[in-house]
């Protein structure tokens, strides 16, 4: 994505169906509601993202530690 600067989980995306027949063999049984699953995800990737942060925060004050550490 050009002109991101952060992580994105989730890609976006607008789609319109019109007419389209499914099979019943085909759908999903379970999926109830598109919203609902939706934000199921979201609620779920938020956690991993959060993780993402602290690593990459540990790793930084590391880094800024040891060199300090190391400076004379």
């Amino acid at each position: 994505m050009e002109g991101k600067l952060s992580l994105k989980m989730v890609q976006n995306a607008d789609i319109t169906l019109e007419d389209v027949f499914v099979p019943d063999f085909y759908k999903l049984t379970k999926a109830e509601s598109f919203e609902k699953s939706t934000n199921q995800i979201l609620m779920t990737s938020r956690l991993g993202v959060a993780w993402m942060i602290a690593g990459a925060a540990t790793g930084a004050y590391e880094t800024c530690l040891r060199y300090c550490l190391g400076r004379e």
